[in-house]
């Protein structure tokens, strides 16, 4: 968003972005795009769905768009039924092919009619298949996201320590980042000349610390924090190898950026998009394990410059021949342009009834996107747990609870 919303304002395409936030004074993507001049509206997290969805209904009209992307977010996507019906396109994006995305798939590109999103858009190609299998008489796309290119690429020099790195997530879930973190206390306990470097922020960041106090105590391994978007490939331009070893992926902006800095990908041979970046041998290396096959891959790279060079002259190509920045920034601004073009007749939004909200139906695949209002007689001791929550935050963050 931080690339693809100013490009498309600097080529007439205003974007007032919807927020989803909890009550805290820390939101960082808000205040950045705010400060850049953005129209944002915030929507508390903590809302029932129904008061979610009122409130998307309420902003979208007074502020009528040309196209709406309720992008995945299950209470957006149920508002764009009313808002679809007022004659403005929606737009559903799909980013990964876990349970989560599939049920948006089959919700509201299969579903009832009165659900389905205008176009659906897949990030990968293998994404976009698992839509065009379906077979639905929406709009289908593949747009991904692009990379920067940067004018200087990685450089690896005889004899130089092999640096090795992880950015992204720091979470069990997808990332699998216990594994990822133990593969890399190994490869720098048994591969002499190489250094690794974990990066991201999340959930499971003290399973990490942890493991990297136990086995990774002594060796050239360690977690190196947090990064600003606009500073990730500053760091990357230091090392040499990117790694990604994921149950799942779609397609991942972090491979995509380290490949336009040179870094030669290791990625699990996993079902996801990154096929389409790493061309086994050609433009990166696909490992089976976490384990053995993973270590031998990097003793591979280790012990062969000539590879790593070739390898990372193709990665770098690839992204710039077909994911760069500026040429995905140009598909979505005429897609943009393109979808615009085929809204009918706008007419005001109508605002449902609170027994029409009540009625919509959320999948186990959505139990951690919302939750919808409970029964009336309930409502008031929800709304108190929901205060009584807010202020307890609110006291331990200003330090107000004394320890004993």
């Amino acid at each position: 968003m931080k690339r693809l919303l100013p490009y498309l304002r600097q080529n007439g395409v205003d974007t007032r972005i919807i927020f989803f936030a909890a009550h805290t004074n820390q939101l960082p993507a808000y205040n950045y795009f705010s400060q850049l001049g953005f129209e944002c509206k915030l929507i508390y997290w903590e809302l029932f769905n129904e008061e979610k969805i009122t409130e998307i209904l309420n902003d979208v009209r007074a502020n009528p768009p040309d196209v709406f992307i309720p992008n995945y977010f299950p209470v957006a996507l149920y508002a764009a039924r009313w808002i679809k019906q007022s004659g403005i396109p929606t737009v559903c994006i799909l980013h990964n092919d876990d349970a989560f995305h599939l049920k948006l798939v089959e919700l509201f590109a299969m579903g009832k009619e009165v659900d389905k999103v205008s176009a659906m858009v897949g990030v990968s190609q293998l994404l976009t298949g698992i839509i065009q299998k379906q077979n639905p008489d929406i709009i289908i796309k593949c747009l991904p996201y692009g990379a920067p290119v940067p004018s200087q690429t990685a450089v690896l020099t005889p004899n130089e320590t092999l640096k090795i790195i992880y950015v992204g997530r720091i979470m069990e879930t997808q990332k699998k980042i216990s594994e990822v973190t133990k593969a890399f206390c190994r490869v720098a306990k048994e591969i002499q000349g190489t250094e690794c470097v974990l990066y991201g922020s999340g959930k499971d960041l003290k399973k990490v610390l942890s493991i990297l106090q136990s086995e990774g105590k002594g060796l050239p391994v360690r977690y190196g924090g947090s990064l600003e978007t606009g500073k990730v490939q500053q760091h990357m331009l230091q090392n040499h190898i990117f790694v990604l070893l994921s149950e799942y992926e779609g397609l991942p902006i972090a491979l995509m950026e380290a490949m336009a800095c040179g870094l030669v990908p290791v990625c699990l041979d996993s079902r996801s998009g990154m096929k389409e970046l790493i061309l086994e041998n050609e433009t990166g290396l696909l490992v089976s394990d976490r384990g053995n096959d993973f270590v031998n891959v990097v003793k591979r790279l280790k012990n062969d410059p000539a590879l790593w060079h070739a390898l990372s002259i193709a990665a770098r190509k690839k992204i710039v021949e077909e994911y760069s920045e500026e040429s995905c920034n140009k598909r979505w601004l005429h897609f943009l342009k393109e979808l615009a073009g085929n809204g009918e007749n706008r007419k005001p939004i109508e605002l449902p009834a609170m027994s029409a909200l009540r009625s919509l139906y959320y999948p186990q695949e959505f139990a951690l996107a919302g939750k919808p209002m409970p029964s009336a007689l309930l409502l008031p001791l929800y709304k108190l747990k929901h205060w009584a929550g807010r202020m307890k935050r609110s006291l331990l963050t200003n330090n107000i609870f004394n320890n004993p």
